[in-house]
């Protein structure tokens, strides 16, 4: 058995998620040699298991801006992947059971329209009149068109069978546990998988390793303040076609989308943080039938067939940390996108290969820079 081995990349990217996956397609697509290594499997954590929102509405306004690219980015992915990732565009319903909930979506509205992003206000009639299948404890929402649902074990495979195709090496099963720096800048990772230690030479590093990308910057002196956070969804018996909005309410704290099989996909807004644990607690299961069938009605009596749990990767701030590392030359942070990262994926994924290929991305990353933390 050979303990160590080696091969050689223009840049290697650390896990593969949406994030990493991504990375690696748009690196391949610009013609750079790459290799990405992913501990478990291909979309097996939080990018696999997350909602399916693809989302523009209702974020930090430092964010939004990545979130309407990606979007453009996402209409056109089905083709340009050459896969059904299930993509569909049918909006997104975030409700008020309350008046400081309207009132604090009235605001979010108002700013969002400032940064070109069409969403409408809807009092209790109309959201009666476009979403019937909810029920009466909301008095109003806001909502955007553009947004959508897709599915996240496909769309991260894809992005990962897509950067294959175009000649990418993906190392699944093969966990990254160092980094090599050599006069300040990156020279490889060191990865581990059944036979051994593989090392990837490359002056590139990209840490997309969510949750575990902490622990690998700190090996090389980098400080990154991303903590791991619980997120539990659990999936009911199929169901007739009840809607094709993603919806959510922080009042309730629940959201929910329904698959193209008729599987309704619900899970909880509020995440306990500070924990690898990816139980599902039957408390937490409790809460979120319970939230669901006071926010859709038809689901009253309806059965959780399975759940799971996945680890996201929260900032202090809850907005993404990505780009350069000024302390070592040729690492790339690509991390921290606090369960708001699947939307996320393909945009930051073509701006690492900007970074890389250009030395310079098409949209600022100034509001999302390292640096910011101190």
């Amino acid at each position: 058995m050979n303990d160590r081995r080696r091969i050689s990349a223009e840049a290697v990217v650390i896990g593969g998620g949406i994030v990493g996956c991504a990375s690696a397609y748009y690196l391949a697509r610009r013609g750079v040699q790459v290799a990405l290594l992913e501990k478990a499997t291909i979309g097996g954590e939080a990018s696999g298991r997350n909602g399916g929102g693809v989302r523009q509405q209702c974020r930090d306004r430092r964010e939004r801006p990545f979130a309407i690219a990606s979007v453009k980015l996402w209409e056109g992915l089905q083709a340009e992947l050459g896969f059904d990732i299930e993509y569909v565009q049918g909006g997104n319903i975030r409700m008020a059971a309350n008046d400081a909930r309207m009132e604090s979506l009235r605001r979010e509205g108002a700013e969002e329209l400032e940064d070109g992003l069409q969403v409408e206000l809807w009092d209790r009639d109309e959201l009666r009149r476009r979403a019937p299948y909810l029920g009466d404890v909301f008095i109003g929402a806001k909502y955007c068109a553009t947004d959508g649902t897709a599915n996240p074990i496909l769309t991260t495979k894809a992005f990962g069978w897509a950067a294959q195709r175009l000649g990418a090496t993906i190392l699944t099963r093969t966990e990254a546990v160092s980094i090599g720096v050599e006069g300040a800048r990156v020279a490889s990772v060191t990865g581990r998988d059944q036979d051994g230690e593989i090392v990837v030479e490359a002056p590139w590093v990209i840490n997309a390793a969510g949750p575990w990308s902490a622990a690998l910057s700190r090996a090389i002196g980098v400080e990154i303040p991303v903590e791991p956070a619980r997120s539990v969804i659990a999936i009911t018996q199929r169901c007739a076609p009840l809607f094709r909005e993603f919806i959510s309410s922080h009042d309730l704290g629940v959201y929910a989308r329904q698959a193209r099989e008729g599987q309704v996909h619900v899970g909880g807004t509020n995440v306990p943080p500070h924990t690898f644990d990816q139980r599902a607690p039957a408390d937490v299961l409790e809460h979120l039938a319970r939230g669901a069938a006071q926010m859709i009605p038809a689901l009253r009596g309806a059965n959780f067939l399975r759940s799971w749990a996945g680890t996201l990767e929260m900032t202090p701030d809850k907005v993404p940390i990505l780009g350069y590392v000024d302390r070592v030359k040729g690492y790339i942070l690509a991390t921290g996108f606090s369960g708001h990262g699947f939307c996320l994926g393909p945009i930051a994924g073509k701006l690492v290969s900007e970074l890389v290929v250009d030395g310079a991305p098409s949209l600022s990353l100034h509001e999302v820079r390292f640096s910011r933390f101190g």
